[in-house]
């Protein structure tokens, strides 16, 4: 038995960003998912497959939320068992997805499958209650369901749920499986202390710990890379890795005083949390060159609304990111994103001479000769998506986007638009980009305060 971490890739956006010097420390568009109920806004996300769907929960009313999958046009109620609350949590390329629900009258909770518009109730090990956490493409659903003693890990497929064996006594969960079949999770043992485990071949392999207990397996990818969480110092959780059958902690404790790590990509790329819980809590994501990095730090500036990115549940391997966070100011609100990865390939001037009122111009280089440049500005970032482009193949990172004007570029790449910029833009600081719509290609982000 072997779990290895291999080369992991730079940092998303890193080389091609890093050399305009007009380019913001930007590396996402930030997208806002839909809601089922505006005036309850409270919605997360928790998986999100290889294609960028995601799925979550999202509120119905003030005691009620279903879960939700969000494609690239639409979203969609997956509906419950008849109670009035599931969620969401894995996901797989055949448009199965899994979770829980209520029962109809009851605060009991059965894991279900998603499958064919239809809400299949998967049981429970003999006890009351269930939950399902993942599913691979092979149909295999992990999770937690109670027994008639106990309970713990399962594992269903072709119709049968069946407990996973434990390290000593029931307790413990599965919370990810791979193409391989490879299931990770936590398990209690004798002593009923719980530690990460890995499932494989039938049998249950105890993780190594950072320093002390509890620890837990969060996820696992098709490499049969792991990560999760262990205590490190002072009883805090610590983001790990298991890499060749040792830990390795990937806690930045310049970010705060604990982490947890719950999605990680074929590439290596790993997201989370970062803080202090409960409340002073950041996204993060890392990779083996930059480290941990919040993704507050990697957003464009001048948001719409003082976003806090409090959580990053999943990530693909294109980058995208499934994410949720709030309103500074409103933690009870929480709000869906996917973040998406912005891979400028054309360099776009500031406004010259950059005051207003008067006649400013902008420059675009870069475009393929012969192009229809688009130049767009808007007050605020966030993410919009490209007419006609995939996700992953670029974002917009403006809110709102206006179209300024379009110019062809010259034989050099070289495009150029002047328009007035009337009295009111003084003070204002104003976003620009520009993107080629038909080879999904944009520019950096310019952020230009007019005097």
């Amino acid at each position: 038995m072997s779990f290895k971490l291999v080369t992991l890739v730079a940092a998303v956006c890193a080389a091609c960003c890093g050399s305009f010097a007009a380019a913001q420390d930007s590396h996402y568009a930030l997208l806002e998912l839909s809601l089922l109920n505006r005036d309850e806004p409270h919605t997360w996300t928790r998986a999100i497959d290889a294609v960028g769907n995601v799925v979550g929960a999202s509120s119905t009313d003030a005691v009620g939320f279903h879960g939700v999958r969000w494609t690239s046009s639409d979203l969609f109620d997956l509906g419950t068992l008849g109670g009035i609350r599931s969620e969401a949590k894995g996901l797989n390329s055949l448009g199965e997805a899994v979770g829980w629900s209520s029962l109809p009258g009851s605060s009991d909770e059965h894991a279900v499958l998603w499958r064919n518009g239809q809400v299949i109730d998967l049981g429970t090990l003999g006890g009351n209650e269930s939950r399902a956490n993942a599913i691979n493409d092979l149909s295999q659903v992990v999770g937690v369901a109670d027994a008639v003693e106990g309970g713990g890990g399962f594992l269903w497929e072709n119709g049968r749920m069946t407990a996973l064996p434990n390290l000593g006594q029931s307790g413990g969960a599965a919370y990810d499986i791979n193409a391989a079949g490879q299931i990770v999770g936590s398990s209690a043992t004798f002593d009923w202390r719980q530690k990460a485990v890995l499932w494989e071949n039938g049998g249950v392999v105890e993780l190594p710990i950072l320093r002390s207990d509890p620890s837990a397996a969060l996820a696992i990818n098709d490499l049969g890379q792991i990560v999760g969480q262990s205590d490190g110092p002072n009883d805090n959780a610590h983001a790990v890795a298991w890499v060749n059958e040792q830990i390795v902690d990937l806690h930045n404790s310049e970010l705060g005083i604990g982490s947890s790590a719950w999605g990680i990509n074929n590439v290596g790329q790993v997201v989370g949390w970062v803080g202090r819980q409960p409340t002073n809590v950041y996204g993060f994501v890392w990779d083996q060159y930059n480290g941990m990095r919040t993704l507050d730090s990697l957003m464009p500036p001048k948001p719409r609304k003082n976003w806090r990115i409090d959580m990053a549940w999943d990530i693909n391997d294109a980058g995208q990111i499934a994410a949720q966070g709030y309103v500074i100011g409103q933690p009870l609100k929480a709000y869906p994103f996917l973040l998406t990865p912005v891979a400028p390939t054309m360099e776009l001037s500031s406004p010259v001479p950059g005051a207003a009122p008067g006649p400013n111009t902008l420059t675009l280089t870069g475009a393929t000769p012969g192009a229809r440049v688009v130049f767009l500005y808007s007050l605020h970032s966030g993410g919009t998506r490209i007419p006609g482009c995939d996700l992953q193949q670029n974002a917009l990172q403006l809110d709102n986007p206006q179209i300024i004007g379009t110019a062809i570029a010259d034989g050099n790449g070289e495009a150029t638009i002047t328009r007035s910029v009337p009295v009111i833009a003084r003070g204002q600081t104003i976003l620009f980009q520009a993107v080629v719509q038909n080879e999904c290609a944009i520019s950096q982000l310019v952020v230009h305060r007019f005097e």
